[in-house]
């Protein structure tokens, strides 16, 4: 067990804004108390993504503990960052073909903030179907998909329950597309998104003022809330 607790463990954190001095504070926030956490490195995913970092902590318990804390945020240059948690390890499908999401911020005509979500960089590859899937053994293509959200408390908290949703792999599933008239595609899994700034709802867009309440309503009916 002490073994085990003392191994090198990775965690995936995405920030709700970049800056150059996210990673020090992020390095900072992890190794103190305020975030439970312990010895640590943080490094970018990748050196243009400065909102999505690895926290590696040098034991188990360590992360263990910042993972049993739902709230995160740091102060970066007199700003308050909310920083969301992804675990690098499913243990709910360990065989899961790997997938990789980004958290990034635009802001539309009338000055409001979203941030962006399902960003899905390896989509592109093409898999195949397992057991669960219609028709197992089968190949079928990736997407990529972008959703947004308005940058305020509940768009916020409605963010980290689509996070652990698409960490349980709740967010899409294999089967056939209504739009496309296809089989053996990806598509989403009952849990709706706003994938345009505009048009409402015809267009999968806003204005839509019972949005959120809905999608909340439709994450609790696959258990996260």
């Amino acid at each position: 067990m002490a073994s085990t607790l003392r191994s090198p463990s990775p965690l995936l954190v995405r920030v709700s804004e970049s800056s150059p001095r996210t990673r020090l504070k992020l390095g900072i926030y992890f190794q103190s108390q305020n975030s439970g956490g312990g010895e640590c490195t943080v490094q970018p995913l990748d050196p243009r993504d400065q909102v999505t970092f690895q926290v590696t902590f040098m034991e188990r318990e360590a992360k263990e503990r910042v993972l049993k804390k739902e709230k995160h945020q740091i102060m970066v240059d007199n700003k308050l960052v909310t920083v969301f948690l992804e675990p690098t390890e499913n243990p709910t499908d360990k065989n899961a073909r790997p997938r990789t999401s980004s958290l990034a911020q635009s802001q539309d005509a009338s000055g409001e903030r979203h941030p962006n979500k399902e960003h899905i960089p390896n989509a592109v590859d093409s898999c195949v179907q397992k057991e669960k899937h219609p028709n197992p053994g089968k190949a079928y293509s990736g997407i990529q998909r972008t959703a947004y959200l308005p940058n305020n408390e509940e768009g916020i908290e409605v963010l980290r329950l689509l996070c652990r949703a698409f960490n349980q792999k709740l967010i899409f599933t294999v089967g056939e597309s209504r739009v496309l008239g296809i089989s053996d595609v990806i598509t989403w899994n009952d849990i709706h998104h706003k994938t345009s700034r505009s048009g409402g709802p015809q267009k999968f867009g806003y204005p839509d003022p019972g949005y959120l309440k809905r999608v909340k309503q439709e994450l609790k009916d696959k258990g996260i809330e």
